[in-house]
């Protein structure tokens, strides 16, 4: 029971209204980027009452890595949370208690081994609920740790093996790419009533009930988390948001670089997607329609949010509660002839970043910032300590006064679905410095290889379309040296690399029925597989066989 003293003291505590979106592409809020920028009114009012950091990073382009790691506040490679199919394992950081989806998905053993591995000691969520804050979860989470736990109602997916798709992201390492390719047809709907997911409606709908009801008028501070997944696709729009999205003139058709003079990487990923390979001569009108509904869901998501920010101003709040806004990566939207995410460019790694609240100045910092500062930043709200470990961020609270990071720099990594290798970004100043690892470290031959760095002066170019590391070696080596101080590059890519082929045996090669179905099986796998081409790749990198099935006696190439 609290003492009088302890309830005085938590009652002080402020509320704080997190607000998250997914998949949104930070430079649309970004005014020093080129970038198109939809009309998004109401986020637009809460940059205006807080301070925007719009030069922000995700900390691994794509959904569960980047939500696992803003949660624990560690780099993927420490908390071992590499990709969508396993998440968070452990709950609060106690021995044995693992996320009930986890369990129905791998069974207990086989996850006490990926905690075992994983060592999260909680999330943020967790310490500000042993503190004495009421917890109230709503949307999309997507990263584990067992945070359907509290109240609310969450969307949690984080484990699962989904078939082929998983199939060609473990086998990332093999080399193996499709082999055929279809012409560009997206052509995606404008006709659907209800464009988002009926999980978003219900999630705002709840947040908004919360917020009108009282919430933050309790005396127990309070956490509210109201996580949408639009403008995440499927991309889809109808006429009421599609009206408010103006012509994109010079944004309507991005500039794309000849696929001959592209780097191994990009290559590597556009081919591995396929949507955008064969885009060059496809119907502008078509590529111009896409773009813009893509546009129009972030207009859509700008209003969901809004209908939180107008319940908070209804219901109001005991005290001034603080207000975070973030999204978890970017898109594409046919920039690099790709959709979706899973890079380190731009449009895939940017991410909006606002905070609002008690003492925080209005405006726009310079400054960079990254989704490993929201878990300090959050426990700086509620004035609590972190728990013991290393974590990856800073508090952006003193950011937003005016002072300097203790880091100058910002770190984001990604190991998962159609990236070939391991790729490790310092952004610093204006200059972002992209490494690779090699696909097969050891191996004789181009797999054996790492892929060239890629250097982007990000004010001088910012949509990356000139690698410039050959010429300036010198900043090359000094962001290497920041990455190197943070992250073992080689160990991460090792560990996996080891995790890839461990779970493709497991939940792939051996389910699939093993050396006799592997070159059938892996025909869903990769489009167009040549077992007499592509066969032996996997054969070499499983160490497993993988025979030409009988009937694929010809070879075409």
């Amino acid at each position: 029971m609290l003492t009088t003293v302890g309830v005085a003291a938590e009652s002080s505590k402020p509320n704080i209204l997190f607000l998250m979106v997914d998949e949104m592409d930070g430079r649309i809020l970004d005014d020093n980027s080129p970038q198109f920028k939809p009309p998004m009114p109401h986020i637009r009012n809460l940059m205006s009452q807080g301070m925007n950091f719009p030069r922000s990073y995700t900390s691994a382009p794509q959904c569960v890595p980047a939500r696992s790691s803003l949660l624990a506040g560690r780099h993927t490679s420490d908390i071992n949370v590499w990709d969508n199919w396993v998440g968070i394992v452990g709950v609060d950081g106690k021995d044995g208690q693992f996320d009930q989806y986890c369990v129905k998905t791998y069974g207990k053993e086989q996850c006490a081994s990926f905690a075992k591995n994983q060592t999260v000691n909680g999330t943020f969520i967790d310490v500000l609920a042993n503190s004495g804050y009421g917890i109230h979860l709503f949307g999309k989470v997507h990263a584990g740790a067992g945070l359907d736990r509290y109240p609310g109602q969450i969307n949690a997916f984080p484990f699962g093996v989904q078939g082929s798709k998983a199939a060609g992201e473990w086998a990332r390492g093999s080399g193996v790419l499709p082999r055929q390719f279809g012409p560009f047809n997206m052509n995606p709907p404008t006709n659907v009533p209800k464009p988002a997911g009926q999980d978003d409606y219900d999630a705002i709908e709840s947040c908004v009930k919360a917020l009108n009801g009282g919430l933050f008028q309790s005396s127990q501070p309070q956490f509210l988390y109201c996580s949408i997944l639009i403008p995440h696709p499927k991309y889809q729009s109808n006429q009421h948001w599609m009206s408010q999205v103006p012509d994109l003139h010079n944004w309507s058709i991005p500039t794309w670089t000849p696929k001959a003079q592209l780097h191994p990487s990009d290559a590597y990923t556009q081919m591995m997607k396929g949507a955008g390979w064969e885009i060059d001569n496809a119907d502008k009108h078509m590529i111009d329609k896409f773009r813009r509904v893509y546009f129009s869901m972030c207009v859509h998501a700008d209003n969901m949010i809004g209908r939180v920010l107008d319940a908070l101003k209804q219901g109001g709040s005991r005290g001034e509660p603080y207000i975070m806004f973030i999204s978890d990566h970017g898109e594409h939207n046919l920039e690099h002839r790709q959709t979706g995410k899973n890079s380190m460019l731009e449009a895939s790694s940017r991410v909006p970043l606002v905070i609002a609240g008690p003492g925080v100045p209005h405006g726009s910092s310079a400054q960079l910032a990254s989704l490993h500062d929201v878990y300090p930043t959050v426990l700086g709200m509620a004035g609590v300590s972190p728990r013991p470990g290393p974590l990856a961020g800073e508090s952006l609270l003193n950011v937003a006064q005016g002072f300097q990071r203790k880091k100058a720099h910002v770190i984001s990594q990604y190991h998962s679905v159609f990236s070939g290798t391991g790729m490790f970004m310092v952004r610093k100043d204006d200059w972002k410095l992209v490494l690779y690892a090699a696909q097969q470290p050891g191996a004789s031959g181009a797999l054996g290889k790492a892929w060239e760095p890629q250097l982007f002066d990000i004010a001088g170019d910012p949509w990356e379309r000139h690698n410039v590391a050959s010429s300036h070696p010198d900043v090359v080596e000094t962001l290497k040296g920041l990455l190197a101080a943070e992250v073992d590059m080689d160990a991460a890519d090792a560990r996996k690399k080891e995790f890839d082929k461990y779970m493709f045996k497991s939940f792939w090669y051996d389910k699939e029925g093993g050396a006799s179905q592997c070159s059938k099986s892996m025909k869903s796998v990769f489009k167009g597989f040549e077992p007499k081409l592509d066969a032996p790749m996997i054969e070499k990198w499983l160490g497993e066989p993988c025979p030409a099935d009988a009937e694929d006696s010809e070879v075409v190439v």
